[in-house]
């Protein structure tokens, strides 16, 4: 009678192991976690330091990049299910930071994934994600010496007054002139008694742009690609003012948050 195929003993072992120190977890040998998504920019030399991209004819670099991510949603059945982020240095369970500046020179404060705190098998019932680039009101103006990670980010705080920039961009390049241009959207006109206190009310502009996401059920191996030159496209940099706390109504800021509401800066890749 002929055996069925087994294993060599030593990889048998070798398994046995692993299941072992898991416990009842399961292993997945493809190194992702359920509910894990990463980010990967598109158009930009990451291998460089910094990283660059070009825009028309020049090449910029990329000196900061980060956003927050906040209320992470599933549709299942035609229904939004609100869902959590798994707690850890980059995340709450309702916020994310999303950092990409410092991937190449210091990869410990970086960050290019998401990770729902969600079963693969919830995933696969899931048509939509959607959550909100952006912070919730009392969140964003809270002190951030006192926030968790990644709240507490000083590099992504202004102050109370106009609380954390929900995205940060710096670029600069070095040719017969150095040019330096900056995008830091947060809530604007927001009215306090100094800059060290928070607003009692909304902000004139709250500046939270929403996301949808479509997806298809039974594919829990999710990419998202960012573009960077999308969030500026039709934007001349090498001319135009910096945009950092901004009306949305005054030129470019105007221009750079339509970019970020309807141009696919952020998709499935």
């Amino acid at each position: 009678m002929k055996m069925p195929f087994r294993m060599g003993a030593m990889p048998s072992l070798l398994l046995t192991a692993l299941l072992a120190l898991a416990g009842c977890d399961v292993i997945d040998f493809k190194g992702r976690e359920p509910g894990e998504i990463p980010f990967k920019l598109v158009g930009v030399d990451t291998g460089a330091c910094p990283m660059i991209m070009s825009i028309g004819q020049d090449r910029w670099n990329i000196d900061y990049f980060g956003f927050y991510l906040s209320k992470p949603e599933v549709r299942i059945d035609g229904k939004w299910q609100r869902v959590k982020f798994k707690q850890t240095k980059w995340q709450t369970p309702n916020e994310a930071l999303l950092k990409f500046h410092n991937k190449c020179i210091n990869p410990d404060d970086a960050n290019s994934k998401l990770v729902l705190d969600v079963s693969e098998e919830l995933l696969k019932l899931a048509t939509n994600l959607r959550f909100t680039m952006g912070l919730p009101f009392d969140v964003n103006h809270a002190d951030a010496l006192t926030q968790p990670s990644p709240l507490n980010d000083s590099s992504m705080f202004s102050n109370r007054r106009n609380g954390h920039q929900f995205l940060r961009l710096d670029v600069s390049k070095n040719a017969k002139e150095t040019r330096e241009w900056s995008y830091h959207l947060g809530s604007a006109g927001c009215g306090s008694e100094s800059e060290a206190a928070p607003p009692e009310t909304s902000c004139a502009f709250t500046n939270r742009v929403e996301f949808i996401l479509p997806m298809t059920q039974l594919d829990t191996d999710l990419d998202i690609e960012i573009s960077v030159s999308n969030i500026v496209a039709q934007v001349d940099i090498n001319d135009a003012e910096s945009c950092v706390f901004a009306s949305s109504e005054v030129s470019p800021c105007d221009k750079l948050i339509q970019n970020l509401v309807h141009r696919p800066w952020i998709k499935w890749q």
